[in-house]
């Protein structure tokens, strides 16, 4: 659908989401911005030669490319690089857009987003070109997280649920460490707590493994096709 490109970008910024994920926001400093769709991904390579494939957490028709990245591993993995030590200005280069599990704007019908971790970045992609193209498209969002620490963009989704009432955002806890008035246990089953029959649906999953392919068992024994079920797992 995209030219895939090299792209050469500068940091422009880099902010904390949660104790562990910083977004990374890229300046593009050679050519046009970046054209993708919607859950796409992009290889990243870092002033120390990693090289890293991450989802765009952007929005199509921005100017800059934004990613959502998790400590992870030990070492000197690209993720404790970009929480360590990258710095603005420094030169990154992406090659982009990638990958088939991108937004499928010609269906009309209810959409469910299921994220977990920093899986939510190519999904409140999504989400948001969503809205903005079709106002009053149903979208239902549940972001799978282990306590209250590791949420974010709930202010950001609280108000879209505010000017949307098409739209239903849903934190699940799998691990709270407290009392809690969010809802706990694994996010498939919050899922299957609130809806029985998904038939018309298209899926959009990112996140572990585990949680997509359980989340993607569910839609299939519920009435989605497997054709409906756009996964990244990672």
């Amino acid at each position: 659908m995209h030219e895939v490109r090299n792209i050469e970008c500068a940091v422009e910024a880099l902010d904390q989401l949660t104790h562990d994920t910083r977004l990374i926001r890229l300046a593009v400093v050679d050519g046009d911005p970046l054209e993708f769709s919607a859950g796409q991904y992009a290889k990243v390579v870092f002033p120390n030669k990693v090289e890293k494939y991450y989802s765009i957490a952007s929005l199509p028709g921005d100017k800059g490319i934004e990613f959502h990245i998790r400590r992870s591993g030990e070492g000197t993995s690209s993720s404790h690089f970009v929480l360590d030590e990258l710095s603005v200005g420094d030169p990154v280069t992406v090659t982009a857009p990638m990958g088939n599990s991108y937004f499928r704007a010609e269906h009309r019908g209810a959409v469910l987003c299921v994220a977990g971790g920093s899986g939510m970045a190519p999904i409140r992609c999504i989400v948001e070109t969503a809205l903005r193209d079709e106002p009053s498209r149903e979208i239902h969002l549940y972001f799978g997280v282990r306590d209250e620490q590791d949420i974010y963009l709930e202010e950001r989704f609280s108000a879209l649920a505010e000017t949307h009432a098409n739209f239903h955002f849903t934190p699940v806890l799998s691990e709270a460490s407290g009392d809690t008035e969010r809802r706990t246990g694994f996010v498939h089953e919050a899922i299957g707590e609130d809806h029985r029959n998904f038939a018309g649906w298209k899926a959009y999953l990112c996140g572990p493994p585990i949680m997509v392919e359980s989340v993607a068992k569910l839609l299939k024994e519920r009435g989605v096709h497997e054709d409906d079920i756009y996964a990244d797992a990672y």
